[in-house]
């Protein structure tokens, strides 16, 4: 079957564009979701998806083909037995991709095309990396997640924090940092190495779901746990503290894979999802963090956050989104 169980539905209650960059087939029977939104930039690899949601093209589909053109360049053409492939622009210019849902003979099902465009790399960065290389002491933190977070994401976290926090100025700066420590702590590569890693799971009912989805997921690092815990007026997983003292914690974390693994696998598939994607990964962080405040500090901006009691709130709803929700000791 060439349409994947992590590619034949779009997590309830959300749309494509919750997702990423979006354009759907003019019978609705497929969407393209990109990683990053347009602009791209150059020698930057993006990640496409096509989610086939019609129960016949599901049936009909065999494999997938991909056309990237560049301007007036020659076009790029890949094919795939799966839903997803990735692309790195090579010239500044507009750029469109169309992918053609094949069956049997080579018979075109479906398709789908999505308009952007590729510009250089962000200057203004890469003047602040070059400059900070020649300069003694510390430089400009890891040039690899500044230029993936300002030349791929910026909109994504902009946009956020602007939705969950308008008028709370320090709340995009600690979403920022939160985002950036995310990165910072799995290479993009590892990332994209454990979003394989569960969507095989998924997939191919491997039955590792559980113990992947207690591992730090995606752009900002997310623990699919909490997110199970938070999401929606009825979360799947009831909130579960997890003990502060790294020895009591396994039989709580056991009993969390245990209702992990209990969840419908449709459920299974949004809470990926949401993870998956670099703009629905940062807009959920987003949403834990005011999530986290309001539980743990309930009145306190995120003004008073940053700046009362030393830091010592920020440190703790920082704690609370890596490792649990945590039971404080008392």
């Amino acid at each position: 079957m060439a349409v994947r169980l992590t590619e034949s539905r779009l997590p309830a209650n959300f749309t494509a564009a919750d997702l990423g960059q979006a354009a759907t087939a003019t019978d609705g029977r497929c969407v393209l979701v990109s990683f990053i939104p347009s602009p791209l930039v150059v020698g930057r690899p993006n990640s496409y998806v096509l989610f086939v949601t019609d129960a016949a093209l599901v049936a009909a589909a065999q494999t997938y083909e991909w056309t990237f053109r560049e301007g007036d360049h020659p076009p790029v053409v890949q094919s795939s037995d799966e839903g997803e492939t990735t692309y790195q622009p090579v010239h500044a210019g507009p750029l469109t991709l169309t992918v053609r849902v094949l069956g049997a003979g080579n018979a075109e099902q479906a398709s789908v095309a999505l308009a952007q465009a590729s510009v250089a790399p962000n200057a203004t960065l890469e003047q602040q990396i070059a400059a900070a290389s020649q300069q003694p002491g510390p430089g400009l933190g890891n040039p690899g997640v500044a230029r993936e977070l300002i030349n791929d994401h910026n909109a994504y976290y902009q946009a956020a924090a602007t939705q969950f926090a308008a008028g709370d100025e320090q709340f995009g700066c600690f979403l920022f940092s939160t985002v950036y420590d995310g990165a910072l702590r799995q290479p993009a590569d590892r990332r994209r190495q454990h979003v394989q890693q569960l969507a095989a799971s998924l997939n191919n009912s491997l039955g590792n779901f559980a113990e992947l989805a207690a591992e730090a997921t995606g752009t900002c690092g997310i623990r699919l746990f909490l997110l199970a815990m938070s999401l929606g007026a009825a979360p799947p997983v009831p909130w579960t503290e997890i003990p502060e003292t790294p020895a009591a914690r396994p039989p709580v974390e056991a009993q969390l894979r245990t209702r992990i693994n209990a969840l419908d696998p449709t459920v299974k598939v949004d809470l990926f999802n949401l993870l998956r994607f670099p703009k629905s990964n940062i807009f959920q962080c987003a949403r834990l963090l005011v999530a986290l405040r309001d539980r743990y500090f309930a009145g306190a901006s995120f003004n008073d956050v940053i700046s009362g009691m030393s830091g010592t709130r920020a440190v703790w709803i920082t704690r609370h989104l890596r490792e649990g929700p945590i039971l404080r000791n008392p």
